[in-house]
């Protein structure tokens, strides 16, 4: 390559002088430029001089040294513009170590540590930012419920990029996001109609996931909406309602690809590639269950429907214990005229040392976790589970352990009248959902 002095240009009327080898050694992008386009200056107007200043100086010395949090993301959107592979990693690093190095836990610091993962993911899709900024919430005991609801306490105000941040903070807090989301329909819209940022959040949303965790707190949710959608007439307005509310839509309630699921952050926000094995113990089921994978099982697909096997019979195994960890099961059922009707069946892991397992029944139960309990589960770490429902029961066996034998006409709460009525009916497939970590189902 040619040796000379290449200049950078930036807004403060700075000139840098730079040596073009040094800098197309460090970065693909500044060698194509030089060695191919014969660039011999580079206008970098967008960003601050002291980023700039900081940036050059890094791929002299090797070294952050100038890197501070006032200049921090001019510097680390330069490290993936230029493709600077070793400076985004320092970049991601000085995140944590000062960036999310909080003196006093105060709600501006934790703020400025968010806007930049949220920047990060959204302008760049570095989703390593979000991850480590939730870990350190939760390391901190930082309530997200506190942060949240400052963070979108002006609703309408927000933007795509803060109401897809909120999600990926929220976690297990969902239903705080839908709290939020509720009070701004109900005190600023006045029930009326349903705003762009309403619109987007729940376009955004994780349907599935909150209808399973929260069943009670969906079906108001999706009345007051179906409410609205009735009056509207935005066409917009009743195609997102109907794709919330319809427990069958599957394809259609998928989340924003901005949004990080917090599952993610069970992985580590390292530097380092990450390693997905996800089937390692599918060889090990054949060993601890009294059924041979090979013969009709396969992995479950989130959202996909699944014939039931004989005698209405649904088999499946999973492979950890995991806490609130949930599987949920959409039976569709068929009375003998024809019509359909589907109800929700759920059960979650609540404690791992003693295998304590919730449940719930839509039309029979309260329709939520930890308040009905299976009885004497297991403590295997891979579990066989049989599910037979027939006209009068749901009985489950959980490694030829009897767990539950629910009578729809007499274990159903007394003001639950309708449930041994539907769940009578023939199931004629079953739609699952689910957050463990390998589910295996018969087929």
């Amino acid at each position: 390559k040619q040796w000379y002095q290449r200049r950078v240009a930036i807004t403060a009327g700075q000139e840098i002088r730079t040596n073009s080898v040094i800098m197309s050694l460090n970065s693909p992008v500044i060698d194509r430029l030089t060695s191919e386009l014969h660039q011999s200056s580079l206008e970098m107007d967008d960003f601050t001089a002291g980023a700039v200043n900081c940036f050059v100086d890094s791929i002299y010395t090797g070294d952050v040294g100038t890197l501070q949090k006032q200049i921090f993301e001019d510097v680390n959107k330069m490290s993936h513009v230029f493709e600077v592979s070793w400076l985004t990693k320092r970049c991601l690093k000085f995140y944590k170590s000062d960036v999310l190095n909080f003196t006093n836990n105060s709600y501006q610091e934790v703020l400025f540590a968010c806007e930049i993962a949220s920047r990060a993911h959204y302008n760049l899709k570095q989703t390593r930012y979000v991850t480590c900024f939730v870990k350190n919430l939760m390391s901190r005991d930082i309530s997200r419920k506190m942060f949240l609801q400052r963070y979108m306490a002006n609703f309408a105000e927000l933007s795509r990029r803060q109401i897809e941040m909120s999600l990926s903070v929220s976690g297990s807090e969902s239903h705080e996001i839908m709290r939020i989301l509720i009070s701004h329909i109900t005190s600023f819209l006045k029930n009326k109609d349903l705003d762009k940022n309403s619109l987007h959040l729940l376009q955004s949303f994780n349907t599935q996931k909150f209808r399973l965790e929260n069943p009670s707190y969906f079906r108001d949710v999706a009345s007051l909406l179906l409410e609205i959608s009735e009056v509207s007439e935005c066409d917009e307005v009743k195609e997102v309602v109907r794709k919330f509310v319809r427990p069958n839509s599957g394809t259609e309630a998928s989340s924003s690809e901005n949004v990080v699921d917090l599952v993610e952050t069970t992985e580590e926000c390292e530097d380092d590639d990450e390693d997905d094995s996800d089937d390692e113990d599918f060889p090990e089921v054949s060993t601890q269950t009294d059924v041979e994978p090979e013969r009709g099982w396969i992995q479950a697909v989130y959202g996909n429907t699944y014939p039931l096997i004989s005698d209405n019979t649904l088999q499946f195994i999973t492979t950890d214990n995991e806490v609130q960890k949930y599987i949920g099961m959409w039976y569709n059922l068929v009375s003998e005229e024809g019509g359909r009707v589907g109800r929700w069946f759920g059960m979650r892991c609540e404690n791992t040392t003693s295998s304590q397992w919730s449940y719930y029944i839509e039309g029979c139960t309260v329709c939520n976790y930890n308040v009905q309990f299976l009885n004497s589960v297991p403590r295997d770490k891979v579990k066989h589970w049989i599910i037979n429902k027939t006209s009068t029961h749901l009985n489950i066996v959980c490694n030829k352990v009897t767990v539950l034998n629910f009578n729809f006409a007499t274990d159903s709460d007394p003001d639950k009248t309708d449930g041994e009525h539907n769940w009578s009916r023939e199931a004629e497939s079953v739609y699952i959902e689910f957050n463990v970590k390998l589910l295996l189902i018969m087929q």
